[in-house]
Parts: C-alpha cells; sequence; structure tokens
C-alpha cells in the first residue's frame, strides 16, 4: 500500500506549474517545519531555499533531535525534497519555535514561498514535550491557548511581510492553529485567505464554531482525517470532512499521516471512520459535554502532574516506571467518575497504542465496569482493551 514516500517517486519530477499542488503536497508542505529549523531558517521574511534548510540540518545532526513523537518519515521526506523538481524551489522563511512549561505552550510557525508566488503559513503539530501534550488538552477548557493566540499574532506578522494569496495549514494541533489563526483575523486578512488545510488536527468547544470570524472562513476550510482518527475527531468539527485510509494498525499511529495511502494526485479515500473510531469520537463528546469545566481542569492537572512528577519532561523520557507511576493515578482517581472515565479514554489512546509500539511492557489495567467501552459496532472489529 503506498504511502508518501511512493508519492515522491511517482510525482518529485513533476513540477507544481505542471500539476498543480494537490491534498498529498499539502501535508507535505505542513511538515517542512516539523525539524528543528532555528539557525537555519531566518525568524524574519529572508528566504532560504530548501536545499539550504536540508544541507544545514543534515549538518547539525537535526535527526538526532526529534522527539519519540515524530513520524519516522519526518527527517528522509524532508531530506528528499532537494532532490525533486517538485519541491527543489520551495523558499523558506520566518520560522519560530517556542516552549514555555511556565504559560504550557509549544508553539512552531514557518511560512514557505511557492514558484508561482504563493505563500504558505504553517503551523507544527504538538512535539514530544509533556507541555505540550497538556496544551492540547487545555482546548476543552480555554477559550484561548497561548499558541492559538501566537498563531494569530504570527499570521498577522505573516499577512504584512508577505504579498498576495495565503495558504495556511498544519497537521495534528496545527491544523487547529491553522484554522483558529484564519477565523480570528481580520476580514481584510481573511479575504487574501484561499485555503486552510487541517490534517486531523482537533476541533473547538462548539461556541468558536459560531463566532462570525469562524463562520467566515469555514468554506475555506479543507479536513482530513484518517479512517481510524482519534486527535483529528476531538472536541467538535463543523462541517464534512474526508476520511482517508491509513496503513497503521492503531488508532494513534493512523494520526501519522505518511501512512495515509496515496495515488498520483490525492490520499486513497474510505468510506466511513472505522467503528472503533466512531464510538471513540461519539462517547468523548458525550463525556465532555457531560463534564464541567472544573471537572475538566481536574483531569487534565492530575494527568500531566503525575506524569511530571515521574520525571519525564517529553513523551521520549517516558520508561515503564514513569508509565506505571502515571498509570497508578487511574487506580487513586475514585472522586469524580466523569473525570475517571475520561482518564481512561485518553490512557488507552495516549500510552496503550504508543508506547506499546516502543515495546514497552504495560502493566495490567483494571477498569471498572461502568467505564469500559462498549462492543464494536460490527462484529469482526476486535474491541479496544487497557492491557
Amino acid at each position: 500500500m503506498p504511502n508518501i514516500m511512493d508519492y515522491l517517486d511517482w510525482r518529485g519530477d513533476v513540477p507544481f506549474a505542471i500539476s498543480p499542488v494537490n491534498e498529498v503536497d499539502d501535508f507535505i508542505l505542513c511538515k517542512i517545519g516539523t525539524p528543528d529549523l532555528r539557525g537555519m531558517v531566518p525568524e524574519d521574511a529572508t528566504y532560504v531555499t530548501v536545499g539550504q534548510a536540508v544541507d544545514a540540518y543534515r549538518s547539525a545532526g537535526g535527526e538526532m533531535r526529534l522527539g519519540v513523537v515524530a513520524s519516522r518519515y519526518t527527517v528522509p521526506v524532508f531530506y528528499r525534497l532537494p532532490e525533486t523538481a517538485r519541491f527543489s524551489d520551495l523558499m523558506l522563511s520566518g520560522y519560530r519555535l517556542k516552549v514555555s512549561e511556565e504559560r504550557t505552550e509549544q508553539f512552531s510557525a514557518l511560512t514557505l514561498r511557492l514558484p508561482s508566488g504563493r505563500h504558505y503559513v504553517t503551523f507544527r503539530g504538538t512535539d514530544d514535550t509533556i507541555v505540550g501534550w497538556k496544551e492540547n488538552f487545555l482546548l476543552t477548557v480555554l477559550d484561548a491557548t497561548s499558541a492559538q493566540r501566537d498563531a494569530l499574532r504570527y499570521l498577522l506578522w505573516a499577512a504584512e511581510n508577505y504579498a498576495g494569496e495565503l495558504v495556511v495549514g498544519g497537521h495534528s494541533k496545527g491544523g487547529n492553529l491553522a484554522m483558529y489563526a484564519a477565523a480570528c483575523a481580520p476580514e481584510a486578512v481573511q479575504e487574501r485567505i484561499s485555503l486552510v488545510f487541517n490534517n486531523d488536527g482537533p476541533g473547538f468547544q462548539e461556541s468558536f464554531l459560531q463566532t462570525p470570524g469562524y463562520q467566515r472562513i469555514r468554506h475555506k476550510v479543507r479536513t482530513i482525517v484518517p479512517e481510524k482518527s482519534t486527535v483529528g475527531t476531538l472536541l467538535f468539527q463543523e462541517g464534512e470532512y474526508d476520511v482517508v485510509r491509513s496503513t497503521a494498525s492503531n488508532r494513534l499511529s493512523a494520526h501519522d499521516g505518511f501512512t495515509w495511502e496515496t495515488t498520483p494526485t490525492g490520499f486513497v479515500r474510505s468510506e466511513k471512520l472505522v467503528p472503533s473510531a466512531r464510538a471513540y469520537d461519539k462517547g468523548m463528546k458525550e463525556i465532555l459535554r457531560g463534564m464541567t469545566m472544573e471537572q475538566r481542569v481536574e483531569f487534565i492537572e492530575s494527568f500531566f502532574g503525575t506524569l511530571s512528577a515521574s520525571g519525564a519532561e517529553t513523551l521520549t523520557d517516558v520508561t515503564e516506571q514513569k508509565l506505571r507511576q502515571t498509570l497508578k493515578l487511574v487506580r487513586t482517581l475514585n472522586q469524580e467518575p466523569e473525570v475517571h472515565r475520561l482518564l481512561v479514554e485518553m490512557l488507552e489512546t495516549l500510552t496503550k497504542e504508543y508506547v506499546a509500539e516502543r515495546g514497552v511492557s504495560l502493566p495490567r489495567l483494571h477498569v471498572p465496569r461502568r467505564f469500559r467501552r462498549k462492543k464494536p459496532e460490527t462484529e469482526g472489529e476486535e474491541e479496544d482493551t487497557v492491557s
């Protein structure tokens, strides 16, 4: 089953002037800012070529700095771009990276100039810092996170420094930042935005979707989620989204867009989310609607406070011993059933599936019957369990 590496073999020799940017190109473009490019791409509007950025990154041994969350395809794809006629003329500028535990923020952005002169403002998704993942969860309780406010400031900076048409996009939390910035920008900036790409990014609280700013750009938003989506169905989305196939074996791995099946012109479509993803989506929305803001805050602070207290600063730091310490929280959280249930759901996804792939032997986790998942909607699909 072909993925983006195959796509580069098929279409790498075809310039954008011959075949315009498609959704696979969009995903590649929004991931160029995933590597840490500080000191390699200017913070201001001065350009460097993608080849110059790759050479500097390779010389610095940058691939060693990627955290555990980054796809194993991130660096290979990045390194191949200057070798292709399709991407070799890209110009990079405006690189920003900020991580603040005090402000619970992880933010990164990059602006690309395509050969046509159009500028693509990209926002990076969550890295492997604990603070970055905590910020994702804060989307459920805050009107705006620090990263969202920085995304808006960055988009306004880009609109001031680059002329003409703008495209805004990102993957994971980056997709959410792209939608937020575009929705909150002044109308004059919104008019210059032709498309907003949200690649499996989490949604918003329902009230945000009703704001005049979001309603003005909603028709420009293009959302893609894998059939086994977990992240892209978190919180609330408005409108249709395209469901695509993934070669990944589980839901969290399917979040990696480099596993999405491709054709020479786009991603392979799936009719709908798989039953376990639909059940997860429905269950999470029911939980969130049933929880007060105080309960959500309690969950977030308890979960990430415990994880940080274990000594882990990044997911790369997570060891079996530290994971056991985190899972003990589930056994002790009895005071709020809805908080307990949400914690179980998140731990199933964010620890069992991901950490199990790293070869970590997980302890058996007892889940009270009232918190267990319902059986899958179709026969033959294996039920998600915590083990």
